[in-house]
């Protein structure tokens, strides 16, 4: 078994995008633990600290926000830190549910909690996804060993 520091360090090897989940009220957590699950239905995951407490907060609405983030936000790192309010200085719209919508997001996701299973240290929520919308125009904010940067499409 991997020690944690090594573990981590090996995961860090792959290329993942960053997302901005958010809550009624204006919760909100930054998070590169996301991913699709199932397209019949849609269905969407992604993990957070278990000890987190905003999670915890945020899991009690019934609708999410996944945003994921555009190269454009360079300040993710600040936005990450515990609480730090991760919306600050973001054009931000509501939608008719109340969840913060990253007006420069590359996309979107409205999702339904439908389950969530405590995992080793994390918490893994699934939301059946509701609405989806993209913007083919920006580029990607993506994590790669401990660097934010991006890609071309």
């Amino acid at each position: 078994m991997p020690a944690p520091l090594t573990f981590r360090r090996v995961l860090g090897r792959f290329a993942t995008g960053v997302t901005l989940v958010t809550a009624p009220g204006g919760e909100s957590l930054v998070v590169n633990a996301f991913m699709p699950v199932s397209l019949e239905p849609p269905l969407a995951a992604f993990s957070a600290g278990g000890a987190s407490l905003t999670c915890r907060r945020m899991r009690r609405a019934s609708r999410l926000g996944i945003n994921v983030l555009a190269a454009s936000v360079d300040d993710v790192r600040v936005r990450a830190r515990p609480g730090t309010d991760r919306l600050a200085g973001l054009d931000v719209q509501l939608d008719p549910c109340g969840v913060p919508r990253v007006a420069t997001a590359v996309a979107f996701l409205l999702a339904e909690i439908v389950e969530e299973r405590e995992i080793g240290d994390r918490t893994l929520v699934t939301g059946a996804v509701i609405a989806a919308e993209r913007d083919a125009s920006r580029r990607p904010l993506v994590l790669f060993g401990g660097e934010f940067g991006s890609i071309a499409a």
